[in-house]
């Protein structure tokens, strides 16, 4: 999904790094997975919450704001920390606060309190990522690390959401974030293949190679605007269909579907023939995007719901390699597609929380055309920023 390119540059970018053994793939891969939970699952989150404790719109998208900017914070302190602690402590440290934070989830219902615990996950979310990204970025082949984990990630996300309607049926909502409580807490057992770092490792951040300042300010831009748009209307897409009273398996089975077309997405891109650019695919992603966009709109009836989201799924995880080869290209140590990390999870954290804003009326049209407007605009500052390297590259 949206987490594929955060820290794994920089850490395979250092030729000396010690390359993580299998089992400690196996162990950064699970990290990775209960870190990036809410971003895989954020409608179901959504809808688990909204079960549990009956909250509105709008506190709903405050609330997985919340969530996924503590795991926007943590991530960027994370890049700063991997040449400076141990590992596995951090990773330990971040698993526990994801299980502390799903544990009190599962025990309160305020909206406050809520807040809270989701804070806690979220910060704790950030140091699974970050560190767990390091570690798969030190793997032998990264590209198919990285490949396994966006595989087994949508694969997993994808059942959860078909099945969820089944869950909500017959469990409260309390016992599945305990669930994430638990399973977060058991995978601290495998931490002892996990990779430990070193504290004498370089500072990745400090010299070595300058940074291409436009390109960077330009992509990074880019990047946050296409995550603020999507991760809008990605975290409402639920709610969109329950609005326009589509059965809940129809919802379930869009989104399920749709979670499987971002892995498609993501794959495609990477096949892409080089002599094509990034301008033209941009473009016809973002024109995808906002076609997805725009058939949420209105009454949506049960096809169209299923294509909205396999169309915003696939544009999404489309944009994503070919944004972070742009950012690539900004600095050749990986400072910038690293700090596109955190700068894609504030979008993503960002973009529910200004939907929220919108909702008073009770319509979805208001964010719909925004993001459409975001989402343009994400695609202008891009492929402007791509002309304007061209442009100085032949002068």
């Amino acid at each position: 999904m949206e987490l594929n390119t955060a820290i794994s540059g920089l850490a395979a970018a250092e030729a000396s790094a010690t390359r993580v053994s299998r089992g400690g793939l196996v162990s950064a891969t699970l990290v990775a997975l209960i870190g990036a939970v809410v971003i895989f699952i954020t409608p179901g989150f959504l809808a688990l919450v909204a079960q549990k404790t009956g909250f509105d719109n709008d506190q709903l998208g405050y609330l997985v704001a919340w969530d996924i900017n503590a795991m926007g914070v943590t991530v960027g302190l994370s890049t700063f920390a991997l040449a400076r602690v141990r590992w596995r402590p951090a990773v330990a440290l971040g698993l526990t606060l994801i299980a502390a934070g799903n544990l009190l989830t599962a025990s309160v219902d305020g909206f406050v309190p809520m807040v809270a615990a989701r804070v806690v996950a979220g910060a704790g979310e950030g140091i699974a990522v970050g560190f767990s990204f390091a570690a798969l970025g030190r793997a032998v082949n990264p590209d198919r690390a990285f490949s396994v984990y966006l595989v087994i990630g949508a694969l997993l996300s994808s059942a959860f959401l078909y099945t969820l309607p089944g869950i909500q049926a017959v469990v409260q909502p309390g016992v599945v974030f305990a669930l994430i409580g638990v399973i977060a807490a058991l995978v601290i057992l495998t931490l002892k293949a996990f990779p430990d770092g070193s504290k004498d490792e370089p500072d990745l951040f400090a010299g070595g190679g300058k940074v291409d300042l436009r390109l960077a300010a330009g992509s990074l831009l880019g990047v946050f605007l296409l995550f603020f748009a999507m991760g809008a209307v990605w975290g409402y897409s639920e709610r969109i269909g329950l609005d326009s009273a589509l059965p809940v398996g129809v919802i379930a089975r869009g989104l399920s579907i749709g979670t499987l077309a971002g892995m498609v997405g993501a794959g495609a891109a990477g096949f892409l023939p080089r002599h094509w650019g990034r301008t033209m695919p941009l473009m016809l992603s973002g024109a995808a995007g906002i076609a997805s966009f725009l058939l949420y709109d209105g009454q949506v009836a049960p096809n169209a719901f299923v294509i909205a989201t396999v169309l915003m799924m696939f544009s999404w995880n489309f944009a994503q390699p070919l944004l972070s080869g742009i950012c690539s290209e900004a600095c050749q140590r990986g400072r910038v597609v690293c700090a596109m990390g955190s700068i894609q999870t504030f979008g993503t954290g960002l973009g529910p929380a200004a939907a929220a804003a919108t909702l008073s009326t009770g319509s979805f049209r208001f964010m719909l055309y925004a993001a459409c407007a975001v989402l343009a605009l994400s695609i202008v500052v891009t492929t402007l920023t791509i002309a304007g390297e061209r442009r100085r590259a032949r002068a």
